[in-house]
C-alpha cells in the first residue's frame, strides 16, 4: 500500500463522492489563485505580502503556519461541515496548489501564470519545447508520475513549476489541485497519470512557438 493509499483509506471526507469534491476544489483554488493574481498584477500591497508568505509555505506541512491555513484552505468547506483535526485530502491539495502558484507567479507581475486550460501535462510539453531539453523534462515528468509519496510528488512538481516560471509557461491551478486530490485515491490516480501522459506526449499543432501570451488571458475557471 502506498502512502497515497494509506491516507485515502483513513479519509472520512465530509462530502460523498469524488467528483463533487473535485469540482468544488477546482473552483475554489482557481478563484483564489485568480484573485491573488489579479491583485498582484495591480501591485496591491496586501496581495504582494500574501504571495510572499505563501511561497514560504511550499516546504512546510499544512498547519505548520496558522496564517497559511487562512490563506489556503479556509472557505473550502461550508462552516457547518464537521472536519477531523487532520487535514483532508482536499485541504492538502488546495494548500499545495496555492503555495506552488505563489512560487510560480513570483516576479511575473506582467503575466498570468494561472491560466485556464493549461494542464500539467500540456505545460510540461511546452517546457520541453521552450527549454530545448525535452529529455530532461521527460525524466522529471515521468519521475513525478511514478512518485509513491506525497512529499516526492510535490518535490518533482516544485522542480517543474520553477522551470515553468523561468520560461513563462502558465498552469491551470484549479485543475492541478483537482489532480493532486485524485492522486490521493488509488481508484483515480491512474486516470490522472493517463491524462497527464496524453497531454505531454501528444504531437498535434495545438501549441506553437510563442503561442501563449500569458499577459493576455484571464486565469478564470
Amino acid at each position: 500500500m502506498t502512502v497515497f493509499e494509506e491516507q485515502s483509506a483513513g479519509e472520512k471526507a465530509p462530502e460523498a463522492g469524488a467528483e463533487p469534491k473535485r469540482r468544488s476544489l477546482r473552483s475554489f483554488v482557481a478563484a483564489r489563485a485568480t484573485r491573488l493574481q489579479e491583485a498582484y498584477r495591480e501591485d496591491n500591497a496586501t496581495a504582494v505580502a500574501q504571495l510572499a508568505k505563501l511561497r514560504r509555505g511550499v516546504n512546510q506541512s499544512l498547519g505548520a503556519d496558522l496564517e497559511l491555513v487562512g490563506l489556503t484552505t479556509v472557505g473550502l468547506y461550508p462552516d457547518d461541515v464537521h472536519l477531523r483535526d487532520e487535514p483532508t485530502n482536499e485541504e492538502q491539495a488546495a494548500y499545495a496548489a496555492i503555495t506552488l502558484f505563489a512560487l510560480h507567479q513570483q516576479g511575473k507581475r506582467g503575466l498570468r501564470m494561472h491560466q485556464n486550460g493549461y494542464s500539467f501535462g500540456r505545460s510540461a510539453r511546452l517546457l520541453g519545447r521552450k527549454a530545448g531539453s525535452r529529455d530532461a523534462v521527460r525524466r522529471r515528468f515521468n519521475a513525478m508520475g511514478t512518485a509513491i509519496t506525497w512529499a516526492e510528488t510535490l518535490h518533482h512538481a516544485r522542480g517543474l513549476i520553477q522551470q515553468f516560471r523561468a520560461h513563462d509557461i502558465p498552469l491551470d491551478y484549479g485543475r492541478f489541485a483537482a489532480d493532486l486530490y485524485r492522486l490521493h485515491r488509488p481508484d483515480l490516480a491512474n486516470a490522472v497519470r493517463n491524462a497527464w501522459g496524453r497531454d505531454f506526449y501528444r504531437t498535434d499543432q495545438e501549441d506553437t512557438a510563442g503561442e501563449f501570451p500569458a499577459s493576455d488571458k484571464q486565469g478564470t475557471d
